[in-house]
């Protein structure tokens, strides 16, 4: 496969419709010169004609035993005895490409993250490039075992180059994908692939909305960031979670209780992701932050085929505790300890699943203290009509034994669980959010449901048999099918007393029902 990723990046190209601004009356530089049938997003993209790519493959050896490095060495002879630029016929356009080859001097492994940083250092070393001041230094990242479509360099390039100099040295831009072999974890490639542009920051703590291996950045923003963070930085250089971002600084996602040098090596791409997206890029502290954007090219075809191993590749093997251990401390150091209404005003955590109540226990102490209630559409769930968790106690190691002896009974959290439409600030919508769910009838893309039926193109018809439906509150509930189950009583739903119980749930935690004026953090 190393084989197969090399020689694709060789066989780069450009197609004839980034050759041409397109004919329009505006900047030619910008003017947008796209083959629609086979470009699906709106970016402009920057005429290639005149411009020169140079393509440094850069592949660094960390530690491995087998056979690769002297694979890659086979390439590079591979390379010099072939054309060493591809040349358009029109001679406009040309693509020079070269291997540079880097290994530990110990032999050892040390990890994705700085296998990267070798990787990208290795040009400046073997290859330097001339007056940056005139060129554009762009960063490709590619794993190991997938492979680019021969367009993907073209593609990127020309929509950076578009992209004026401060949103270019911002932006990270990714590209769809597809799988080998096809339709493994068809729900992810899915789901990733068909993100919004609004909806790639939005998702951002739930999964790395731009896969790593279709990744472009400027050289200037990866120097920005300090490159991957390495397991040396474990000590005095990872930030604390109350100073979180701080002013002309690096956001370190490392966790203070369950990274050490080996968890470092993992997880490099969602550590760097959020260091991109939180970094007070180009102002001063009195001024506010510019952060890193997201964009995603969308094509016909994919520009990189995705290679899934099971079990065998990095992020299979890096344990989910970890992952939501991390994506909690960046949602609490990006978003929660730095805006005020959610630590003052409390906020509320939407679904009380498995997904919900882990992401609860990840949070600080502190901080747990701030949830003032979780929100769900499941019924079972809801007429539980509380969270539960035992508070942890900070002792020694006599003080637990000592504990475990006597029993005692630890303090809880007790957090409300109620219906989503009770967090409603205006009267008519909640009345209607209540009776929509009283009748059955519901929104998917408003109650937080996705689909899990692999045939996105034709509209899921479900059985009224299959919809757990709660009865009605006044007159006979009809049989839907004559094999439709009855419900059991303690399902049933009684409208009058949903507000009612709900905020008596409330003012038992302390908290104030919500004003219709008041903003609600969700």
């Amino acid at each position: 496969t190393i084989e197969e990723t090399v020689k694709s990046a060789m066989s780069q190209s450009v197609p004839a419709y980034l050759l041409s601004s397109g004919g329009g009356d505006d900047d030619p530089s910008t003017t947008p010169c796209c083959d629609k049938s086979s470009v699906l997003d709106k970016y402009k993209r920057h005429p290639l004609n005149d411009v020169t790519i140079d393509i440094a493959i850069c592949c660094h050896n960390d530690g491995s035993t087998d056979s690769s490095l002297d694979l890659l060495y086979k390439l590079c002879d591979y390379k010099k005895e072939h054309n060493n630029e591809k040349q358009c016929e029109n001679n406009r356009f040309k693509i020079n490409t070269k291997i540079l080859i880097g290994s530990n001097d110990d032999g050892i492994a040390k990890g994705a993250g700085a296998a990267r940083n070798r990787a990208a250092s290795l040009r400046s070393q073997q290859c330097p490039v001339g007056n940056m001041d005139k060129q554009l230094y762009f960063l490709c990242l590619l794993d190991s075992d997938d492979v680019m479509h021969p367009h993907r360099i073209a593609h990127q390039v020309s929509v950076m180059m578009a992209l004026v100099t401060e949103e270019r040295n911002a932006t990270l831009l990714g590209t769809t994908f597809d799988r080998i072999p096809k339709d493994s974890t068809w729900h992810y490639t899915h789901w990733a692939n068909n993100l919004k542009d609004e909806r790639l920051m939005l998702e951002r703590f739930r999964e790395l909305t731009i896969l790593q291996p279709t990744w472009m950045m400027t050289k200037q923003r990866f120097e920005l960031l300090g490159g991957y963070i390495e397991s040396s930085e474990l000590g005095g250089d990872a930030l604390s979670r109350k100073k979180g971002v701080e002013c002309n600084s690096v956001y370190k996602l490392i966790h203070p209780k369950y990274d050490t040098e080996q968890s470092l090596k993992l997880a490099e791409d969602l550590r760097i992701f959020h260091a991109h997206l939180s970094y007070p890029y180009g102002t001063e502290c009195s001024t506010e932050h510019r952060s890193g954007t997201l964009k995603l090219i969308r094509t016909v075809e994919p520009l990189l085929s995705y290679r899934h191993r099971e079990g065998q590749s990095q992020s299979s093997l890096t344990p989910r505790k970890l992952l939501l251990q991390l994506r909690t401390k960046a949602f609490a150091d990006t978003i929660i300890l730095r805006n005020e209404k959610w630590t003052k005003g409390g906020f509320i955590i939407w679904g009380a699943g498995r997904d919900g109540k882990d992401f609860f226990k990840a949070l600080p102490e502190d901080l747990k203290e701030c949830v003032r209630a979780f929100v769900d559409v499941d019924e079972k769930k809801i007429a539980s009509g509380y969270y539960s968790m035992a508070k942890e106690i900070e002792s020694t190691i006599g003080q637990e034994k000592s504990e475990k002896k006597q029993k005692k009974k630890r303090e809880c959290y007790k957090i409300p669980l109620v219906h989503f439409s009770l967090i409603a600030n205006d009267d008519d919508k909640r009345k209607e959010l209540i009776e929509i769910w009283v009748n059955g009838r519901g929104d998917d893309e408003i109650s937080g449901r996705i689909t899990k039926q692999k045939h996105f193109n034709e509209k899921v018809q479900l059985c009224e048999e299959d919809i757990a439906l709660p009865q009605k509150r006044r007159g006979d509930v009809d049989s839907i099918t004559a094999t439709a189950k009855k419900r059991p009583k303690k399902d049933v739903v009684n409208t009058d007393m949903i507000e009612k119980d709900i905020l008596s749930k409330l003012l038992q935690r302390k908290v104030h029902a919500i004003p219709k004026k008041d903003v609600v953090n969700t």
